[in-house]
């Protein structure tokens, strides 16, 4: 037996969103056995968590690029995403 653990794919922030609509819609209907729904919405949160922190990142590089004293802007290289 082998301690295979899935994997999540590599999500972008707009196929988080829309998967997370199609969870919600999921969610929503009737029909849904008890685990199926629980584990959709174990899902959903970890996508919420993941569009919340590239939120987070977009937020802090815009305060960065808009910040700067005289007006001006500066480019700073930022740290790699999680």
């Amino acid at each position: 037996m082998t301690d295979h653990v899935p994997t999540e794919p590599e999500w972008t922030f707009e196929a988080a969103l829309a998967r997370l609509e199609e969870i919600a819609e999921a969610l929503e209907s009737d029909g849904m056995e008890l685990d199926e729904s629980l584990a959709l919405f174990e899902e959903g949160v970890r996508l919420l968590r993941f569009a919340e922190t590239v939120l987070a990142g977009a937020d802090s590089r815009v305060r960065q690029l808009l910040e700067q004293a005289g007006g001006g802007i500066r480019m700073d290289d930022f740290p790699d995403p999680l």
